[in-house]
C-alpha cells in the first residue's frame, strides 16, 4: 500500500489561508477607499459652504460701512447741536473737561458708535469751540475799545458746524447708495440693516451645517480594532501562508512533527478572523443604537419645540 505524499496538505493549507488574505486583504481595501471616498466628498462641501459663508461676509461689507457712514454722521450732527447748546454755559475762567462734556452727552443718548474716532471728535471740535469762544470775546474786547470794526466774515461758529455731504466713494460699486443728505436714507438704512440680518442668519445656518458635517466627519475612522486586524493578516500570512511553503517538500517523518502545528495554527488564524468580524459586528450595532437613539432625542426635541411654539399660543387663544 502506497502512502500519500504528505507535500499535498502542506499546499493545499498554504493555497486556502493565501486565498483568505486574499478576500480580507481585497474587502480592506475597498473598506479604506469607500471611507477616503466619502471623507473628501464632506471635506469637499464643507469647502463649498465655507467659500458660500465667505461671500455673504463680503456682501455684508459695503453694507456694513454704510450704516456706520451714517451712524458716524448722525453721531457728528449730535455732538454738533450738543456743543451749540453748551456754547452759552461755557465759560473760559472755569471750563469744563472733555471727558464732562462726553459724560454728559452720552447721558442724552442718540450715539450710535462710541470708538476712539468719536473721542478723537468730539475732543477736537471741543477745542475748535473753545477756541472760537477765545476769539469771539478778543474781537468783542477789541470793539469795545474801537480797536478792530466789527468783522463782517463769515462767522467760525457757522463754518465749524457746516454740515457737508458724505464722501461715499469708498463703498462698493454694486451697491448703489442713497446720499445720506436725503430725506430717504433711512429707508435705505434699514433695508442695509434687513439684508446683514437675513445674511448672517444664513451664515449662522451654514455654519451650524459645517458644524454637523465636522461632525460626521470625525465619525469616519478606522476601526477600533483595525491595528489588530493587520497584526493578524501578518500573523496569518507568516505561519499559514509562508511557513506552510517553506517546508515544502517534506519527508514523512517532518510530516508527522509539522502537520499537528500547522493545522493547529490554520484553526487558530480561522477562529482569530471569525473573532474579528464578530466584534466588528458588535462594534458596529452598538454604534448604530447609539446614533439612532441620538436622532430620536433630537427629533423629539424639534417636536417638543414645534408644539411649544405652535400648539401652546393657539390653544391660549382659543381658551381666550
Amino acid at each position: 500500500m502506497s502512502v500519500p505524499d504528505p507535500n499535498w496538505f502542506y499546499s493545499a493549507i498554504a493555497q486556502s489561508a493565501a486565498a483568505i488574505v486574499g478576500v480580507i486583504c481585497a474587502f480592506v481595501a475597498s473598506w479604506v477607499m469607500m471611507m477616503a471616498s466619502e471623507r473628501s466628498q464632506i471635506e469637499k462641501r464643507i469647502n463649498e459652504i465655507d467659500t458660500e459663508i465667505k461671500e455673504l461676509k463680503r456682501q455684508n461689507v459695503p453694507l456694513l460701512e454704510y450704516i456706520e457712514e451714517v451712524d458716524r454722521k448722525d453721531d457728528e450732527e449730535s455732538v454738533d447741536n450738543f456743543l451749540i447748546s453748551k456754547k452759552p454755559e461755557l465759560d473760559l475762567e472755569n471750563l469744563p473737561t472733555c471727558d464732562k462734556m462726553r459724560k454728559e452727552l452720552l447721558e442724552g443718548g442718540g450715539i450710535g458708535i462710541l470708538d476712539e474716532k468719536f473721542d478723537s471728535t468730539l475732543e477736537e471740535k471741543y477745542n475748535d469751540l473753545i477756541e472760537m469762544i477765545r476769539q469771539e470775546k478778543e474781537e468783542a474786547v477789541k470793539f469795545e475799545k474801537e480797536e478792530l470794526a466789527p468783522s463782517k466774515s463769515i462767522s467760525i461758529f457757522s463754518r465749524l458746524f457746516a454740515k457737508s455731504l458724505p464722501d461715499l466713494t469708498d463703498l462698493k460699486n454694486s451697491i448703489i447708495i442713497q446720499p445720506i443728505a436725503n430725506k430717504h436714507k433711512y429707508d435705505y438704512y434699514k433695508d442695509c440693516q434687513k439684508i446683514i440680518e437675513k445674511n448672517n442668519k444664513e451664515i449662522s445656518y451654514k455654519k451650524a451645517k459645517i458644524q454637523e458635517l465636522q461632525r460626521q466627519l470625525s465619525q469616519i475612522v478606522l476601526p477600533e480594532h483595525f491595528k489588530g486586524l493587520i497584526f493578524y493578516l501578518i500573523y496569518f500570512t507568516i505561519v499559514v501562508v509562508i511557513l506552510p511553503l517553506w517546508l515544502l517538500p517534506i519527508t514523512s517523518e517532518q510530516h508527522l512533527f509539522w502537520k499537528p502545528i500547522v493545522l493547529g495554527l490554520f484553526i487558530t488564524g480561522l477562529f482569530s478572523a471569525f473573532l474579528y468580524i464578530f466584534i466588528e459586528i458588535k462594534h458596529a450595532t452598538k454604534k448604530t443604537k447609539q446614533c439612532l437613539d441620538g436622532r430620536l432625542k433630537l427629533l423629539v426635541r424639534r417636536l417638543a419645540g414645534w408644539f411649544t411654539t405652535h400648539i401652546t399660543p393657539q390653544k391660549i387663544r382659543d381658551t381666550r
